[in-house]
This record gives structure tokens, sequence and C-alpha cells, in this order.
């Protein structure tokens, strides 16, 4: 296809609610919506022909909907993260639209379950030789226990950093079995449970396909912080705009990284990158210590929205909100053969 001959369907989650978890996380479910109306700005200025298709509802609606949608002039640009509250049935959405025969910006269905899927991610990256701390998974607060102190314990297939405040890295049993029974009781799944890396916070957003290009690298400022098991990312951190949390942790872009600490912590984000079978772009965190980039989580859909961190490292490269998202779509379509 030549030029702009073809529509441009923004897929996203509209969520009423939630369907496990704490009430609070719907700050981040519906969060998409913002989202995705910046990105329906960014693309329209751009001259392209966009329609919003929000998935809601019964999954058979939805498909009912996209039958009216031609597969051959119509590319979604997927900024889809859940469904119905459900981080999972993000995957059964993409892997209705690839049955159905529409191509999309983004990872593949598969890719992206093994993504959310917190313990299968970390055989998967550790099969692929990439750093990653150790881990158990618990499905019961009870168990023989592996690892060494300090540990930070998680949903094992949530994001966004549901289920993650100032309690989830312990220091002992007690308090270990404790959190692990409040996860599988109130997000209803198993708890991942991951050796706390007490160092540097990263965040590496990358784009591309044969070539990955790897934006300038952002680190967390945990500076205020004195507790070193207090410095992370937690929901409150990310999504509660009054915290001072959310306030005093800034992202520094690019990171004050040496030529050797940047070609590490690259090589773990590109490694991953491709390990995960990730396409078009890409973020991933990572925790650095005594040299070794920890990766902790690899997002195959991070936010895109102008105050998320992927927009924080592409714009230190001197383009616009629209280029970004341009960039994005360019490199699925010509993946796609559509330009």
């Amino acid at each position: 296809m030549n030029g702009k001959s073809f529509q441009v369907a923004l897929l996203f989650n509209e969520d009423a609610q939630i369907t496990r978890g704490d009430p609070q996380d719907l700050l981040a479910v519906q969060d998409t919506v913002t989202a995705t109306q910046h990105l329906y700005e960014a693309l329209t200025s751009l001259g392209y022909p966009v329609t919003k298709l929000a998935v809601r509802g019964k999954l058979e609606d939805f498909e009912d909907i996209l039958c009216s949608f031609p597969p051959k002039d119509t590319f979604i640009f997927n900024n889809c993260d859940g469904f119905n509250g459900n981080n999972l049935g993000a995957v059964d959405v993409i892997r209705l639209i690839e049955r159905m025969g529409f191509k999309h910006t983004g990872a593949l269905a598969d890719s992206i379950e093994m993504c959310i899927d917190k313990p299968h991610s970390k055989e998967r990256l550790i099969q692929f030789g990439v750093p990653t701390p150790r881990y158990q998974v618990f499905e019961r607060a009870e168990g023989e226990f592996h690892l060494d102190f300090p540990v930070i314990i998680k949903p094992s297939v949530e994001d966004a950093s549901m289920g993650i405040d100032l309690d989830s890295v312990v220091s002992n049993m007690e308090c270990l079995f404790h959190k692990i029974a409040h996860i599988v009781e109130k997000y209803e799944q198993p708890a991942i449970v991951e050796e706390f890396i007490c160092g540097r916070e990263l965040a590496v957003a990358m784009w591309g396909n044969e070539v990955i290009e790897i934006l300038p690298i952002a680190e967390e400022d945990f500076s205020w912080i004195a507790n070193p098991l207090e410095r992370l990312l937690t929901f409150e951190s990310k999504w509660k705009t009054d915290s001072p949390y959310y306030l005093n942790i800034p992202a520094r872009v690019p990171a004050a990284l040496n030529r050797k600490e940047a070609q590490a912590v690259k090589k773990a984000a590109e490694g991953s990158f491709r390990a995960m079978g990730l396409r078009d772009l890409g973020r991933v965190d990572i925790r650095y210590k005594n040299g070794i980039p920890y990766v902790i989580d690899v997002n195959e859909l991070p936010d895109l929205s102008p105050e998320a961190g992927f927009w924080n490292s592409a714009r230190a490269t001197g383009i616009t909100y629209p280029q970004m998202i341009e960039r994005i779509l360019t490199f699925a379509l010509k993946r796609e053969g559509w330009i």
C-alpha cells in the first residue's frame, strides 16, 4: 500500500470495573482510555484516518463489531492492555484480531501472554541467558523458601505495579507469608517472590524490528528515600498524583552510566526484546547492581501517554510526540509490507 490508503483502527480496552485486586487498581486500568485519546489526536494530526475501537462487554460482541472492518485495508494500532478488568484478557482480544486476519502494531498474542505471565517470562529470560533475579512461585502462603532476603512479592500476572506497595519488600518469614497470603487472596492468583536487588532502577525503551534502536535510558531517582528497601516503584508512586512518592521520584534521562555500564544494560535489554519475541516497541525494567543488569520486567506494550516513561525517553532524541507515535506505526507497517 502507498501513502495513507488504509485506515487505522485504534484498539483499546474500556473497563468500568476490575474483577480482582485492590479497588484502586482501576486508576491504572482506566488510564488506557486517556492514553488512547492522546494516540488518536497524534495520528489524526498527521493525517491518518483513525477510528477508535473500544473493546468491552463480551468478546463475541466485539467480534461482530470487527466484522465491519475489512482486514485488507485496516491496520490496528494496539493499545489494549486488558479486557474486562483482567490483564490476561488482552491475550484473548489479540488472538481474536489475529484469527480474523488483522495486522497490528506490537507483539503477537503468544508473546503478550509470555510477558504478562511473570514466571513464564523469567524462565524465558533464563533460557536466553539474560540476568534476572532468582525467584519462586507460591500458590498459597506455605512451603519451603529457597531465596535470600530481602525479597519482593508481586502478583504473578499483573502489571502497572498493581499489588506492589512499601510492604512488598520483606526481610523475614512472617512478613513473607503474610504478604503472599494477601496477594493470593486479593488477586486470585499465585504470588511471585523475587530476590530484591538493592541497586539502581533503569528503564530501557526500544523500538524497531530487524534492527533494534535503544532510546536514551531512564533512571529512577530515589535519592530522597533513605531506606534502600523502599526504593522501588509502587502503585502509589505511579498512579496517585498527590502522593509524595509520585511527586518526588523523578526519572532522569539519560541515566548517568559509563560506557561499560551502558553496554551491559543495552545488551540485557535487547536480549530481552529478542527472547520475548517483541515487535516494533518495548520497554525493559532493570535493577543494576555490581555490574549486573537484572531484568525485572519486560513490557511488550509500554504506556505511550505523554506522562509515561516511553515518551520521556523518546523525546530526549528531539522528536515530537506525534512523530513518536508515527514511528511506532511505521515500524509495523514496514514489517507487514504495507509501505
